[in-house]
């Protein structure tokens, strides 16, 4: 059973492309000295104590993990990565790049 269909696919495809080059963008500023605080933040990438070189590459890293996913016709795209839960199409739209279900976010 296909869990989205191939339009659908492409649309979460091009959301989670889309939030990788903007974090790309603000590692490039953040490694050329650049003041990027608030543009994590806004972005939902800070954590209390690390720096914001490790928090774009994290989140970076995520984005790739998704993307190799959609792109090997995994089924593991769109569920928790902890518990395995269908994370559900309305929130994927939300956060196409989301790996963990809301029980696990804090994780």
């Amino acid at each position: 059973m296909i869990r989205f269909d191939p339009p659908t696919l492409a649309r979460l495809r091009k959301s989670i492309m889309q939030r990788g080059l903007k974090l790309s963008t603000l590692l490039s500023e953040v490694l050329a000295g650049k003041d990027k605080l608030r543009e994590l933040a806004a972005l939902g990438v800070d954590k209390p104590g690390a720096r914001p070189e490790e928090l774009l590459r994290m989140a970076l890293d995520q984005v790739e993990r998704r993307r190799k996913l959609i792109d090997a016709d995994d089924d593991g795209y769109g569920r928790c990565d902890i518990c395995g839960e269908d994370l559900g199409l309305p929130s994927l739209d939300e956060m196409s790049w989301a790996d963990r279900c809301q029980k696990h976010m804090a994780i």
